[in-house]
């Protein structure tokens, strides 16, 4: 029977088969051998990914820092790398970098949540189940997809859909680590109408807004406004 070795590199699990006519020593050395270069591989995705070394821990057979050589050979390595700090700096600084700096208040608007919990951008994360980046100030959605009465984006001085083009650059950059989706929510203390709004659409052959005849529930006075956002898991939490 051949003998097989399972080793998980970030979220890939491998099982190699290892020549069982050797001697458990040279057995141990062969799988070394195999997961030092599929670390090896994983170190230089995350390196061309992230722009750096993240910092990881190398498990063997339940033994953390031990040689890969003392590997059992029906046994496990497991190499775990540290990105969720990058991911989420990546996004905060991309969100930070697209936006209008006129006055700075939309730029300082955004924020991260962990679990609900507010959280410093830049700081370290807690070990939390999903995270969510959005902006509270209360033209947030206008600047991510209004348009004037002559049908211009409000946003002059950058594009728009701010989050909407991170949320994108974002999951082709880091969707193999992440669950990365996009969406318009409400949180506490969101903006509310003060007035019902008629809901219109823009139609560009016409050059002219359409409007619905049906008040809608979401435009209506002391409706939440919603605002964009972009929410992060990290598949091996």
């Amino acid at each position: 029977m051949p003998v097989r070795t399972k080793i998980e590199p970030i979220a890939k699990d491998i099982s190699i088969v290892v020549n069982e006519m050797l001697t458990p020593a040279a057995q141990s050395r062969a799988v070394a051998d195999f997961a030092r270069g599929e670390i090896a591989q994983a170190d230089d995705l995350n390196r061309r990914i992230l722009g750096r070394l993240p910092p990881k821990t190398v498990t063997v057979d339940g033994r953390v820092g031990a040689s890969l050589e003392s590997v059992n050979p029906n046994g496990l390595i497991v190499a775990e790398w540290d990105i969720g700090n990058d991911v989420l700096a990546w996004i905060g600084q991309t969100l930070l970098d697209r936006s209008p700096r006129l006055s700075g208040d939309y730029r300082k608007g955004h924020t991260l949540f962990a679990d609900g919990v507010e959280i410093a951008l830049g700081e370290q994360i807690p070990n939390a189940t999903e995270f969510v980046f959005i902006n509270l100030v209360p033209y947030a959605r206008r600047l991510e997809v209004g348009k004037t009465e002559s049908g211009r984006d409000f946003l002059i001085s950058v594009p728009n859909r701010i989050y909407q083009r991170t949320y994108k650059d974002a999951k082709a950059r880091f969707g193999n680590i992440a669950k990365i989706t996009f969406g318009y929510e409400t949180q506490i203390g969101a903006y509310t109408l003060k007035n019902n709004q008629r809901a219109r659409s823009w139609n560009a052959k016409q050059g002219k807004w359409h409007y619905l005849a049906k008040q809608r529930a979401d435009r209506a006075t002391g409706a939440a406004v919603t605002a964009p956002a972009i929410r992060v898991s990290f598949k091996d939490r």
